[in-house]
């Protein structure tokens, strides 16, 4: 009987964890939320407007989607982490946004579904991610779209725009850079 409730709380404990890593999954980008108010700002600046296909790759718990969607976008995120996706899904669904869609899954084989018809793509992920997506996104995305990264851009993809945040924001409990954004076109 004592083993059997040790094992029982073993596996609770065991499985809790689980869980909790889980929020933390993926190896291209840490989870690091990024401030609303800057989010509404950048997304602004690229024309996310009614009308629009949005894609955030790595969507993280959503935020950007969400917002993206508030703005009258048809949008989507792609996430690693299973239990972020869920919780972007529920806050979705909590807000009434019907135009937010959110994915698990590797983000670098999830748009090789395409990305040809998207509008604007955001990226928050560390250099080894972005640099993997440069030429792709280069490559396949419609003449017009445009690109933000954050915090770690493209090394030869030449931004129309960059902006810092930081100058208008306390970033100071963020990474380093992380009111630092550039806007690509193809």
């Amino acid at each position: 009987m004592h083993m059997d409730i040790t094992l029982i709380i073993s596996g609770g404990i065991l499985l809790g964890c689980l869980i909790a890593l889980s929020w933390f999954a993926g190896s291209d980008a840490p989870y690091v939320p990024t401030k609303l108010e800057a989010i509404r700002k950048i997304l602004k600046m690229a024309g996310v407007k009614k009308g629009k296909k949005f894609y955030e790759l790595g969507s993280g718990d959503g935020r950007v989607v969400l917002e993206a969607t508030k703005l009258g976008a048809n949008s989507t995120g792609i996430e690693q982490s299973l239990l972020r996706v869920i919780y972007s899904k529920w806050q979705a669904k909590k807000l009434g946004l019907q135009n937010a869609h959110f994915y698990h899954g590797n983000i670098f084989n999830k748009i090789n579904d395409g990305v040809e018809n998207v509008d604007v793509v955001y990226i928050y992920l560390l250099l080894k991610g972005v640099k993997k997506l440069e030429a792709k996104l280069k490559k396949e995305l419609k003449k017009g779209s445009i690109v933000i990264t954050q915090t770690y851009h493209f090394p030869n993809w030449k931004p129309f725009k960059k902006i810092d945040l930081s100058k208008e924001m306390d970033f100071s409990k963020d990474i380093i850079g992380a009111g630092k954004f550039q806007f690509y076109r193809r």
